[in-house]
C-alpha cells in the first residue's frame, strides 16, 4: 500500500536525494514553465528543456513572445518536470532567469533531446536564430517528491 504523506510544510515527505533530483531533471520529460504576471493568474506552459551540469535549466523561445515578455519583468520562475506513471514523482527548480543570444548548439541539443539524433539535428539545423533566445532558469531552490521514495 502506498503512504500518502501531509503535503503541509514541515512534514516529512518522500523527497528525492540530491542525486536522484538530477538525473530525473536530465531524463526526458516535458517541463512546465510558470512565470508570474500582475493582472492574470501565473503563465504556465508545457515546453523542452535541456539540464546543465550546475542543474539550470535551458528554454528556447521567441524573444517576442508573451513568456519572454514575462520572464524578462519577473526575473524569476518555476520550472517543474513529473512523472504520472509506476510511482508520482516531480521535482521543481524556482529560481532567477537569465538571458543569453540565440544559440544554434543549444538549440539543436534541445532538439535532438526530445526528436532524436537524426530528425533533432535537422530540426535544429532549419531553425533560426532571428528573433529567438535561450532562457536559463537557474536552480536556486529544487524541491521534489517521489512515491517511491
Amino acid at each position: 500500500m502506498i503512504e500518502v504523506r501531509n503535503y503541509v510544510e514541515g512534514t516529512a515527505m518522500p523527497e528525492m536525494s540530491k542525486q536522484q533530483a538530477e538525473e530525473f531533471l536530465r531524463d526526458v520529460h516535458v517541463g512546465v514553465l510558470a512565470v508570474e504576471r500582475k493582472s492574470n493568474p501565473p503563465l504556465a506552459v508545457p515546453i523542452w528543456y535541456d539540464v546543465d551540469e550546475a542543474g539550470d535549466v535551458f528554454v528556447w523561445m521567441d524573444e517576442s513572445s508573451l513568456k519572454a515578455k514575462l520572464l524578462r519583468k519577473a526575473g524569476r520562475a518555476t520550472f517543474t518536470v513529473q512523472k504520472e506513471v509506476d510511482g508520482y514523482a516531480y521535482v521543481s527548480i524556482e529560481g532567477r532567469v537569465t538571458f543569453l543570444p540565440p544559440d544554434i548548439a543549444v538549440m539543436q541539443r534541445i532538439a535532438i533531446r526530445y526528436l532524436g539524433p537524426e530528425i533533432g539535428a535537422q530540426y535544429g539545423e532549419n531553425s533560426t536564430e532571428d528573433g529567438a533566445t535561450i532562457v536559463v532558469v537557474h536552480a536556486d531552490r529544487v524541491r521534489s517528491f517521489d512515491f517511491a521514495g
